[in-house]
């Protein structure tokens, strides 16, 4: 499970666009869990955020924000007063209508001067490999937060 969640964020944060758009609700990779516990389902994101080394920005029913300092991001996000930029994910859970299913969205950006009075977000599009992976997870996080 650790192993395709770290190849889901390695995906993400690779920083690559794609050329056309997701095909999804949001434009972002999502997926829609059903019959799941959703403190469980945050707690696996949250350790798995720690286990790679991120610090958990924000936590709430509704979403987890987590940020490190970018290895792989563009000259272009770097600036003189902050150095390297923070690699930010953000994944959004929304209630359904159907009892105990959670919509999970998750969004990245690079972030120079983070937590600055100049801090510039710069969004990551995702890609279809993002969306293939975050739908491989489905099942294992079904399994283990089962209702």
């Amino acid at each position: 499970m650790l192993r395709l969640m770290l190849i889901f964020f390695a995906f993400l944060l690779a920083g690559c666009a794609s050329v056309t758009p997701l095909d999804t609700e949001s434009g972002n990779p999502e997926v829609i869990l059903t019959n799941i516990k959703s403190g469980c389902v945050r707690s696996m994101f949250m350790n798995s955020f720690i286990n790679q080394g991120y610090t958990i920005r924000n936590v709430s029913n509704t979403q987890i924000v987590a940020g490190k300092t970018a290895t792989n991001a563009s000259l272009w996000h770097h600036t003189f007063y902050g150095g390297a930029p923070e690699e930010r994910v953000t994944i959004l859970f929304f209630p359904m209508d159907t009892p105990d299913s959670l919509q999970v969205i998750s969004t990245a950006a690079y972030i120079s001067d983070p937590a600055t009075a100049s801090e510039k977000v710069f969004a990551v599009q995702g890609t279809q490999e993002d969306q293939i992976q975050l739908t491989a997870m489905k099942n294992i996080i079904e399994n283990r937060c089962s209702k």
